[in-house]
């Protein structure tokens, strides 16, 4: 070998051992060597993963045995609630709900306002199950005759100072547009349904609350009374009605049984 030649392989061997690059020609070994190089780069580079947050989302309920976070409720498909063991995903709470009340039943046999409410507070909502009644709403009713018979069940809601009264008349024919409520026995028809402030008066029963009045446009369900043999007024009455307003709160829900009536059962 010659002088020149033993100094080029001697520079490259240098350049090389001190981190530098070397261009070799194709088909070389070197070439080899510097394309594992850089696969080895490449697979360094790919540093991504699948989070929980942009994965699938997260299997709850049922067989699986998953639990969704405390931002999260267990959301079932057609609300089945996890009944056979079948599983929901989780799903995220809501920030906010409206403040009608329709009322539903949650997965945990609690009453909510409405679903959103529900989902807020971590559960799903169904139709399947049985719902207990929330604490609050104490009911009354009064009774008077006369040309027309009048019934009036008062329900207060002291924690938003708040009666919602149901009106019914017998005999009368027939009842105004949107209140299709459905009345036991026949002759008698709600005619209206009314809102207020002023839940002490409404506890009462018979005095009108203060505060403007707001009716219901509509409204649905079932007034049923308990006529004692030998009387003509009724003793008790059951109420199942869901009223619609034009102003929030845009729905109310009346819902007891076996109310006793002031000057009633005669």
């Amino acid at each position: 070998m010659n002088h020149a030649r033993l100094g080029s392989v001697l520079s490259l061997f240098l350049l090389a051992a001190c981190g530098g690059s070397v261009d070799t020609p194709p088909g070389s070994g070197g070439a080899g060597g510097a394309g594992g190089a850089g696969g080895a780069g490449g697979a360094g580079g790919d540093t991504s993963s699948t989070s929980s947050g942009g994965g699938a989302p997260v299997v709850c309920g049922g067989r699986s045995g998953g639990i969704c976070s405390a931002e999260e409720y267990c959301d079932f498909a057609d609300d089945s609630c996890g009944t056979f063991d079948s599983e929901g995903q989780c799903s995220a709470r809501p920030g906010g709900c409206p403040e009608d009340c329709p009322g539903v039943c949650g997965c945990d046999g609690q009453f909510y306002c409405n679903a959103c409410g529900a989902h807020q507070a971590g559960v799903d909502v169904s139709e399947s199950t049985s719902c207990i009644e929330p604490v609050g709403g104490d009911y009354t009713a009064t009774y008077w005759p006369g040309g027309l018979d009048h019934l009036v069940v008062y329900k207060a809601e002291p924690e938003a100072d708040r009666c919602v009264m149901l009106y019914a008349e017998a005999p009368a024919e027939s009842a105004p547009a949107g209140l299709d409520v459905d009345t036991l026995p026949e002759g008698w028809v709600v005619t209206r349904i009314a809102v207020t402030s002023g839940a002490a008066d409404c506890a009462q029963g018979g005095k009108m609350p203060a505060g403007e009045a707001v009716h219901a446009t509509e409204a649905v369900g079932v007034l049923s009374m308990d006529l004692s043999p030998g009387t003509s007024a009724p003793c008790t009455v059951d109420v199942d009605v869901t009223a619609t307003f034009p102003a929030e709160p845009a729905t109310l829900h009346l819902r007891a049984t076996g109310v006793t009536v002031n000057d009633g059962c005669l």
